[in-house]
């Protein structure tokens, strides 16, 4: 399994106008609360596969989503057991995190409309993820959730 590459995944932060975040519980994990994230796919930029998980997992449409920045942080990881998808094809994620506004209405939001990944979701403070997301997930979201709180400093300063 070592041998194995690392999927590339991307991680998305979407936060609205009162800059909350959005968290979303896995559907069928009662509990289990994360962000938005899905793997790249081959001849696909990371770009792409930010707006393409979006709009599958949130049910919004592409327009909805506004890349801010791709953020610093990034977080890599073996599968204690692999998803069906990945074996004997890649070892874990390799992550990237992306900073994304979310222009529409809450509405807008249409998580079964597509085949759903989660069940509830709700928009929370960067604390609130701190304490609500997976324990096995909260490592990984350190460093984007400090990027995110620097980010929103320099907003509130109007720097930008």
């Amino acid at each position: 399994m070592a041998e194995l590459p690392y999927r590339q995944n991307v991680c998305m932060l979407v936060y609205d106008g009162s800059s909350h975040l959005f968290l979303g519980e896995r559907k069928g994990c009662p509990g289990v609360w994360q962000f938005p994230q899905g793997g790249v796919k081959k001849h696909q930029t990371k770009e792409e596969a930010v707006v393409e998980e979006l709009h599958e997992e949130l049910g919004a449409e592409p327009f909805h989503f506004q890349i801010v920045k791709k953020l610093r942080a990034t977080h890599r990881y073996d599968w204690i057991e692999p998803p069906s998808y990945a074996k004997s094809k890649w070892r874990g994620q390799e992550q990237s995190f992306w900073l994304v506004e979310f222009l529409g209405d809450d509405s807008d939001i249409v998580l079964d409309r597509f085949e759903p990944e989660f069940m509830n979701w709700r928009w929370v403070t960067s604390n609130e993820v701190r304490t609500l997301a997976e324990p096995i997930r909260q490592a990984g979201y350190a460093l984007p959730l400090r990027e995110f709180d620097d980010f929103l400093l320099l907003k509130d300063e109007g720097i930008f």
